[in-house]
């Protein structure tokens, strides 16, 4: 059963701490409610923290997945569907000597507060990894975990703590290298990464090994000559897109949704 990552306790002890230095150095009627007030946020957090383990008796499942020589939106590989109170998905995988992004997808089918956990391999790599979330349809980016990436960071770490809504809808997950670490992407890098919107009663692992020596870069096998030209053209044009000088333009935030595919 996958390890359970990404937790509200530290909120509650910061909250304690809160409440104890509140006790000792105030004693009029306004503080009196404040502490009230806190004691209630305690009560609220902690019945949320026991919602977001298992109710009953937990399913679990497994599915194994290869990585792919050209990762972008076409190629996402799928983690689930993502249901409050009823699933959490939990990934295992590695960028590789040489890989420099992955890119997974899930469905969130219900609009709720979403937790996101994520851990590596080794210590030293807590910090190489960056972990961004993007609107599938439309390419938005919701959360980076990149320290300069503005709104997208804040949401991101709103996400570590349970206290982001994510809209219902279709995700990529995005999981490269963060700026600076690793640039000729010599070393593997391990990692996990978790979503749970509360409690969940069917827990779904999928593991992601290496590349299929037998599939073409998209990972496809086994289709008609017809279907191998068009992956060979598509190939075409996400190199001509990947080969483009930067746009720099006004208009580049509106073809956002439509180079999403190609770009990543």
């Amino acid at each position: 059963m996958a390890t359970t990552i990404g937790s509200t306790s530290t909120t509650v002890s910061q909250l304690f701490t809160t409440t104890a230095t509140t006790t000792s150095t105030t004693a009029s009627a306004g503080a009196v409610d404040e502490l009230e007030e806190i004691s209630k946020e305690i009560e609220r957090i902690a019945s949320e923290i026991k919602k977001s383990g298992p109710i009953g008796t937990v399913q679990e499942f497994e599915k194994t997945t290869n990585d792919v020589t050209i990762d972008n939106n076409m190629t996402a590989r799928d983690l689930g569907i993502l249901r409050e109170n009823d699933t959490r998905l939990n990934l295992f995988s590695s960028l590789a000597a040489g890989d420099k992004v992955d890119v997974f997808k899930l469905r969130v089918a219900t609009t709720a507060l979403t937790t996101i956990g994520s851990l590596v391999g080794e210590a030293e790599d807590k910090d190489a990894l960056r972990i961004q979330i993007f609107s599938r349809s439309s390419g938005t980016l919701i959360a980076d975990n990149d320290l300069d990436a503005g709104d997208a960071r804040k949401n991101y770490l709103l996400l570590t703590q349970g206290a982001l809504e994510l809209a219902q809808g279709d995700y990529a997950v995005r999981v490269s290298r963060i700026d600076g670490f690793d640039k000729a992407a010599a070393k593997g890098v391990q990692y996990a990464i978790q979503f749970t919107q509360g409690g969940y009663k069917r827990d779904f692992d999928t593991v992601e090994v290496g590349i299929n020596s037998e599939a073409d870069a998209y990972g496809f096998t086994g289709f008609s000559a017809s279907t191998n030209a068009l992956i060979s053209s598509l190939t075409a044009g996400s190199s001509f897109i990947s080969n483009l000088p930067p746009i720099g333009t006004s208009a580049t935030s509106k073809l956002s949704g439509v180079l999403f595919d190609s770009l990543f």
